[in-house]
């Protein structure tokens, strides 16, 4: 992180590494579109003291750093004193927001995200029946390669918590499609 452009949301996302730090889930993370992580890890957005406490919740990196706007201090917890680090983060997300049975909702969710921006996609090109067979033949294939029961039974939990972040998720999208018409 040495580029010019370097913001406290580049840095956070650089220290929650490859997998949580990428856009997509950083984004479903913390409930904020992805245009607007792109943006703020470049330096095109500030991040307001109203966002700040949302990514602050999300991860436990403080907010008061977070809008200091200074990515070369030293990132700390909410606290405003502990140097953060993955492992901050990773207490803070065992410690508040558990994934259940192993599975993180956020990653279902922008899986599901995509999945969905995909048919609409395919619906507008005319190409509806074709996504949707393609859709059905990897659902067998992931069936058929890890094994899945007819009935989801213990997951009715997880099913749910998917289910809320793909409406966070969506009404962000719809939230950011609404204001580019508007200007």
């Amino acid at each position: 992180m040495t580029s010019k452009k370097s913001t406290p949301i580049a840095v956070l996302r650089y220290t929650l590494g490859p997998h949580d730090g990428q856009e997509e889930i950083f984004a479903a993370t913390v409930q904020c579109s992805l245009s607007w992580v792109k943006k703020a890890s470049a330096g095109q957005r500030f991040v307001t003291p109203k966002t700040a406490h949302k990514v602050s919740m999300a991860t436990g990196v403080s907010e008061e750093w977070l809008v200091s706007g200074d990515p070369k201090a030293p990132i700390i917890e909410r606290d405003n004193v502990t140097p953060y680090t993955w492992d901050s983060y990773a207490r803070w997300r065992q410690e508040t927001i558990a994934p259940v049975h192993g599975i993180d909702p956020r990653v279902v969710a922008a899986f599901a995200s995509e999945i969905t921006k995909s048919l609409f996609a395919a619906d507008e090109a005319g190409r509806m029946n074709t996504a949707i067979n393609d859709l059905w033949k990897y659902s067998k294939a992931m069936k058929s390669r890890y094994g899945a029961p007819n009935e989801i039974g213990m997951s009715v939990q997880l099913t749910r918590e998917v289910g809320r972040e793909i409406v966070e998720l969506s009404n962000i999208e719809l939230r950011n499609a609404t204001l580019r018409n508007d200007s």
